[in-house]
Order: C-alpha cells, then sequence, then structure tokens
C-alpha cells in the first residue's frame, strides 16, 4: 500500500497542508523525510494519516490520541480561542500494489470460513487506487445519528474490504487457512513509531521485576567472557510463558527466540525471524551485535543479550540508542515482517547518534520489501540526506500555513 498524496486542512496547527510522497516520475519515493521546527506539524502530519487509516484499517494505538474538539485548527481571535464554525479534513491518495491485488483475493478465498458471512465481497479495483476521507466532527447518517469518529468515506465505495486483506490474512495465518503462508507477507500494513520518550516501558515492560543475575556466571572480567562461554543451550519456555501478551520489546524478543530455536528441523531463513533481526541491527549499529534471547549458565532466567567485541550485555543495560534501534527492527518483523507497508517514524534521532542517524536512513529501505517510510525529523544529518536524495519536505515557519 502506498500513499501518493496527502491533504491536510484544520488539524491541530496545520490550517492548510497539500503533500506529495511521489518524485519527478509519479513514482512513491521510497523515504521522505518531513522536516522544520517545533509546531510545524511534523508529528500532526504523521497523526492525520494514522486518523484516516485507523478505522478501515483496524488499526489500534494509544499513540494517537482519540480525536476532540481541541485537535480542530482555529485561527483569529484572541490567540485563536474564539470558536468558528469548521472542520477537520483530511484526504489520502492511496495505491493497493499489483503483488497486493493478488494476495488479498486469495486471502479471502482462503479464509471464506472463518470471516463474517455479513462482510461486504470485495470488488475488483482495477488499477488500485483508492481515496480515503476522513471529516472531525464527522457526518450525519442519514438517520441523524453521527458516524463514529474514526469512521473514513472512501472512493470507491467498494474499496473498504481491501483494507481489510492484512488483518484476514493474519487471521486465516493463525488459523492456518492459508494457501501459501507468506501472502502475509505480500500485504502492506500500517506502523507508526511515536517519539520514545519513555523508551524503557517500551523496551522492558512495565511490571517487569528487577531480575538478579549470578555476576560469576555472567561476568568474568573487565570485558566480559565470550558467547561461547556464557550461554547455555535456550530454556524452554512452558504454556502458560507462551499464553502472555507480547507488548515489549523484551516479550517479543523472547517469543522470536524460542519460536526459532525450540525445533527439532532448523527453521528455514524465509521464517528465522530471529535472524532477520541480527541482520537488520548489523546494518545499523555494526560492529555491535544482537545475539538473540539467551540464557546464562545453570538460570532460567533469560535476557535479550548483545555485543560488543568481547563485551557481551542484557537489554536492559544497554545504550538507549541501541534500544530504539533494535525496538524499530523487531517490531518491523513481528508479529509477521512487514512488506508494501506505510511506516511512520516520528524523531527517530532522539536516542541516536549522528553516525547511527545517517545509517537508519540509509538501512530502512532495505527492511522489508516495497515498504514505503515516512519520517519527521530536527536531524541535521537526517534533513542533509533528505536534500540530496530529493526526499525532503521543509514544513517550514509556522506562520499561518503549515
Amino acid at each position: 500500500m502506498k500513499l501518493h498524496r496527502l491533504s491536510v486542512h484544520n488539524f491541530r496547527p496545520i490550517k492548510s497542508l497539500p503533500l506529495s510522497f511521489e518524485d519527478g516520475l509519479g513514482r512513491v519515493r521510497p523515504i521522505t523525510v518531513l522536516a522544520g521546527p517545533n509546531g510545524c506539524g511534523k508529528t500532526s502530519t504523521l497523526f492525520s494519516i494514522v486518523q484516516a487509516l485507523r478505522g478501515p484499517m483496524g488499526y489500534r494505538t494509544d499513540d494517537v490520541p482519540e480525536p476532540c474538539d481541541d485537535d480542530i485548527h482555529r485561527a483569529g481571535g484572541a490567540g485563536g480561542l474564539v470558536s468558528r464554525p469548521t472542520s477537520v479534513s483530511v484526504k489520502l491518495e492511496l495505491e493497493f500494489e499489483e503483488v497486493e491485488r493478488t494476495a488479498i483475493p486469495q486471502v479471502f478465498i482462503d479464509t471464506k470460513d472463518i470471516r463474517s458471512p455479513k462482510d461486504p465481497p470485495l470488488s475488483p479495483i482495477p488499477d488500485g487506487r483508492v481515496t480515503v476521507k476522513w471529516k472531525y466532527p464527522p457526518d450525519r447518517k442519514p438517520d441523524g445519528s453521527l458516524w463514529p469518529t474514526w469512521y473514513s468515506a472512501y472512493d470507491p465505495y467498494e474499496a473498504l474490504p481491501w483494507f481489510w486483506g492484512r488483518r484476514y490474512a493474519i487471521m486465516g495465518w493463525r488459523k492456518r487457512r492459508l494457501s501459501d503462508p507468506l501472502l502475509l507477507e505480500h500485504i502492506g500494513g500500517l506502523l507508526l513509531f511515536p517519539q520514545d520518550r519513555s523508551l524503557m516501558t517500551r523496551v522492558v515492560g512495565e511490571n517487569r521485576e528487577t531480575q538478579d543475575r549470578d555476576e560469576e556466571s555472567v561476568v568474568s572480567s573487565e570485558r566480559g567472557p565470550s558467547e561461547k562461554d556464557v550461554f547455555s543451550p535456550a530454556y524452554a519456555l512452558d504454556s502458560a510463558e507462551r499464553r502472555k501478551p507480547r507488548t515489549s520489546l523484551w516479550d517479543i524478543l523472547a517469543y522470536l527466540g524460542q519460536y526459532a530455536n525450540q525445533r527439532d528441523v532448523p527453521l528455514p531463513d524465509s521464517l528465522n525471524w530471529e535472524k532477520r533481526v541480527k541482520e537488520s541491527f548489523a546494518r545499523i549499529c555494526a560492529p555491535k551485535e544482537y545475539l538473540g534471547f539467551k540464557y546464562p549458565v545453570n538460570s532460567p532466567i533469560g535476557a535479550p543479550w548483545l555485543r560488543e567485541g568481547d563485551f557481551t550485555y542484557p537489554l536492559d543495560k544497554a545504550a538507549s540508542g541501541e534500544q530504539v534501534v533494535l525496538d524499530y527492527v523487531t517490531r518491523l518483523t513481528y508479529p509477521s515482517p512487514i512488506n508494501h507497508g506505510l511506516v511512520l517514524i516520528d524523531e527517530p534521532e532522539l536516542h541516536l547518534h549522528p553516525g547511527w542517524v545517517r545509517q537508519l536512513y540509509r538501512a530502512l529501505p532495505l527492511i522489508g520489501s516495497g515498504n514505503q517510510y515516512i519520517l519527521t525529523t530536527h536531524s541535521a544529518e537526517m534533513r542533509q540526506m533528505a536534500a540530496e536524495d530529493n526526499a525532503l519536505v521543509d514544513l517550514g515557519e509556522l506562520n499561518g500555513g503549515a
């Protein structure tokens, strides 16, 4: 799924903002960087995309609050406090790629017996082009009641089921209904990475107790022992552990490690998601490495472990830059690799050294296949690289426009 154009009116600080994500030949750029000062509408632009798509895609996130009257841009009067009749409007011009237009109909066939019989049929969209319009406050239905705040209108109207393709592919994969398990990787999704100002909660989790480690078994010298000396084979998680909800990065990495290693027959590379995380992390953070979810000798308490040279350390002792990069590459992989998706990242440079900002910018288009990345930034390094690639959108000063 590709976003060609976006138009935002009266949303938060944005009075009117038209954006194109195409290059000079009309092709969607793999990466677009929105740069500008505080208050110019960078984060609001990402939020407007999520607000327009959260309804049709069923995208759940607590990082974008439900819309309210304070989100309406009201100009004039005493500092904008005087209310004027107006409303928020967001328009997206999207395209389902050819690979998606092949995979989604097959998913609908494979999941026929587990979908609701009330679902509308999947009607053909010859060119894959769809327009989505979101408005707040919402319009009224014919009976006078209001549409839900997440409701979006579609053109053509029959396009709505196409947005359910990835949801049904995940459902079919979990219930083993897909004729080809890799169908899921051919259908794009939506993913937002917010500003990670509460990074440790996102990485480690809110309620994880501090776990004492046997320092003699983990660190035997100032530089630390080798991986071979420290780690024993992975500890098998019991069924109760496997059923726990996996929301923090720590828990996801534990699952991916168990999924990859607790098998009689090794996973093929196409399904070894832990290996994909390791490779993606190395593209950005080399010579640092992600080793996987490991268990110290004679201990059932595991952790995600990293290494630099011969020094090994667990995730909660890693630098914030390492944690945020590992978070990016993991959530682009779990619960399935994101390909042909729309990925929004708000100020990725918050925890990164300028060198890693450059490496992240270069590595993102290589993570997954056919993804479209939209980033916001204050980083001079990222701004310069985007300008050199003709991928920069300068939102400028907040002066009654954007």
